[in-house]
């Protein structure tokens, strides 16, 4: 008998569950599809914490496994799907990463749900105003629920199950209030989505964004005037084209006067058109001079934008500031050269920061988004970790050595069948026709791919590349934003300015400015401790000849309590202070308040001889409020915290008032 028949149906199914997510993780991580928070990157990360969640509650399996599994998955279908043996070291680090994560979560929501249960656990007692003592029902809501699976992943089914080990009182999004013991699980999921679905409706977390419906506008213009020609790959002006139409938001309009804002068609233009992550082109658009007779003004209008709402149709959203412009009217359509001429370096240095990372990093990097501006470019790729400084600096350095060889950039009109053939890359989720455009550096080995923005003609256009900044935006996918030609120069001149201010004002030499920098930061640390020792010093009595060795306590139902007012101090010194306080008194309660930046905190604190009597999270629950805020805490110790600093003082006073309620029942 195999080892998988001698365990129970729950157990063999929990191995089905897992194999066959196994599969559907390695394939789709191989595919450039990473565990994520929207769409296809959030039906990736559910599938492998069902999976992980299996392994775990029913097959006992506390430690990471379920990168091993997807590992045999790729030793058993690489030979196939010769694609997984290329990503497999990527596939790894990616399961892996998220099963870690997701145990952290796993541990995180459970003791956020025992935290929450045991509010009202059985031994709590509470006494009403007749000095009554009563075991109150403990109660929970679907909307914290939905809180603890929406934020912090707990599933939903170990929810069920621990709200069913014993009664508690759940409340509906209706206000409804039903006993867990009483659901069975179907009815229990059917509460929880309602919940679940008013939460994301109010965050807006879960929701899929869509782009705002195109106007039936536009393709009823383009039905009508035709697709417009874009002449831009081989010019940035253009003499003699026609005004085919002009709009004013959803409506077509007849002409544009001096100072009106709105949209203009043409049948010919140069102006690029936003498209692939390629801001659109700005310019202007000039008309003749009419005659002497004819009066009025020649054409200027500023182009501050060009879109394209459907394919076909390139609109320009124009001001007019001198003259009029109608349908009929011939004008010349100037590109604004120098900013083409940036956004065209930073084009083309996109493509090559792609190829670089690719050989850098590993083949896992794809492309996850991008934009190419005149005064800088951004590029998003799939990676599982931060880039180190010798990563980027061998990107940096790769990208310029073909800056510096000078490569040819060309591009060729190709079947989208021959263009993959030839090794293009092509972006996912982008549409592409019959025919595409690529774009190759050199010979086309360090990069090929599909694209149809304008780009230098040779990559020493570029001028010179400098990244300024890695950083996370999602799960596995990370972004670089770079700049590119005037601006990476400019960039050199100000970080020289910026090194020779800071040698002046340290007077040490530049190779000895980290070190000036680090002993500076060590004597800061150095003088700040001290600063704080005193300032403990003065609120414990120990400077001054003020006393706090208990003698500004007072006995409440024969038990010390301290009580008082410290500035000056942050939440760490607050601590350390209610510490010594607490030690002073052997025996005893101490409430801290302490106000900052508009902020009142309390810290209370109470000795382990008392706290089965005097719990701090009680007490601080009973007069934060006071304060216009909330805490909680353990028994010994609690916090909290409001914005009403003028009622500080009334909450410390109340904190006797409160001690003494719970030391006489």
């Amino acid at each position: 008998m195999s080892v998988y028949e001698e365990l129970s149906e729950t157990q063999q199914f929990a191995c089905r569950v897992i194999a066959d997510h196994a599969r559907s993780t390695a394939f789709a991580i191989a595919d450039g599809i990473l565990p994520g928070n929207e769409g296809r990157n959030y039906v990736l990360r559910k599938i492998m914490r069902r999976a992980i969640y299996h392994g775990r509650e029913h097959l006992g399996l506390k430690d990471a496994f379920f990168y091993k599994v997807c590992d045999l998955v790729v030793e058993n279908f690489s030979t196939a799907f010769p694609e997984l043996a290329v990503q497999r070291d990527f596939i790894g680090k990616m399961v892996r990463l998220e099963e870690e994560r997701f145990g952290n979560t796993l541990t995180v929501g459970l003791k956020l749900l025992d935290e929450r249960l045991s509010i009202y656990g059985a031994n709590e007692i509470l006494i009403d105003t007749h000095g009554t003592k009563y075991y109150p029902e403990p109660a929970i809501s679907f909307n914290e629920v939905a809180v603890l699976y929406d934020t912090h992943g707990t599933p939903v089914d170990l929810i069920f199950v621990k709200l069913t080990e014993r009664p508690y009182t759940l409340t509906t999004s209706s206000g409804e209030s039903v006993t867990s013991v009483e659901l069975d699980e179907d009815a229990f999921r059917k509460f929880f989505d309602e919940s679940l679905q008013q939460l994301q409706k109010r965050s807006g977390i879960g929701q899929t964004q869509r782009k705002s419906e195109i106007s039936p506008l536009y393709a009823e213009v383009l039905g009508k005037v035709g697709a417009n020609k874009f002449h831009g790959y081989d010019t940035t002006s253009r003499e003699g084209s026609k005004v085919v139409g002009i709009l004013d938001g959803d409506r077509q309009i007849d002409i544009l006067s001096e100072g009106e804002l709105g949209s203009v068609i043409l049948d010919q233009t140069p102006f690029y058109a936003e498209s692939g992550g390629q801001v659109g082109d700005t310019g202007v658009l000039v008309g003749a001079v009419p005659p002497a007779d004819a009066g009025g003004s020649a054409l200027h209008a500023t182009v501050a934008d060009t879109y394209s709402p459907v394919a076909g149709l390139i609109i320009h959203k124009v001001k007019v500031d001198q003259g009029s412009i109608k349908p009929g009217d011939a004008v010349a359509a100037i590109v604004d050269v120098e900013k083409r001429d940036a956004t065209r370096r930073n084009h083309t240095a996109t493509h090559l920061v792609h190829a670089a990372l690719k050989e850098v990093l590993g083949t896992h990097v794809k492309q996850a988004g991008s934009v190419v501006a005149p005064n800088y470019l951004r590029f998003d790729f799939t990676h599982y970790q931060p880039m180190s400084d010798a990563e980027i600096t061998e990107v940096e350095d790769l990208v310029n050595r073909y800056i510096l060889q000078n490569e040819p950039v060309t591009t060729d009109m190709m079947a989208i069948e021959d263009a993959m053939r030839s090794g293009a890359v092509a972006m996912f989720g982008e549409k592409y026709g019959s025919e595409v455009r690529v774009l190759s550096v050199g010979d086309g080995k360090f990069s090929r791919e599909l694209c149809g923005g304008t780009h230098v003609r040779a990559t020493g256009d570029i001028g010179s590349f400098k990244i300024t900044a890695d950083e996370a935006i999602a799960s596995g996918v990370r972004r670089i934003r770079a700049i590119t030609g005037f601006d990476a120069f400019s960039r050199f001149r100000e970080d020289e300015v910026l090194i020779d201010r800071s040698l002046d004002v340290l007077k040490t030499q530049r190779d000895q400015l980290p070190n000036a920098i680090e002993k500076l930061q060590d004597e800061l640390k150095r003088t700040r401790k001290e600063i704080d020792d005193l300032k403990l010093k003065i609120a414990t009595g120990q400077i001054g000849g003020a006393s706090s060795n208990g003698d500004e306590a007072r006995e409440v139902a024969g038990v010390k309590v301290l009580g008082k007012i410290v500035d000056g101090l942050d939440s760490n010194g607050m601590r350390q202070l209610s510490d010594t306080l607490l030690a002073r008194l052997k025996s005893g309660v101490v409430v801290l308040g302490r106000s900052e930046e508009g902020k009142a905190g309390i810290i209370v604190r109470v000795s382990d001889d008392l706290k089965e009597k005097v719990k701090a999270g009680n007490v601080i629950k009973e007069i934060v409020p006071i304060v216009g805020g909330k805490g909680g805490g353990r028994p010994d110790m609690a916090e909290g915290g409001g914005p009403e600093t003028a009622k500080l003082n009334e909450a410390i006073e109340a904190s006797y008032k409160v001690i003494e309620t719970f030391l006489i029942t």
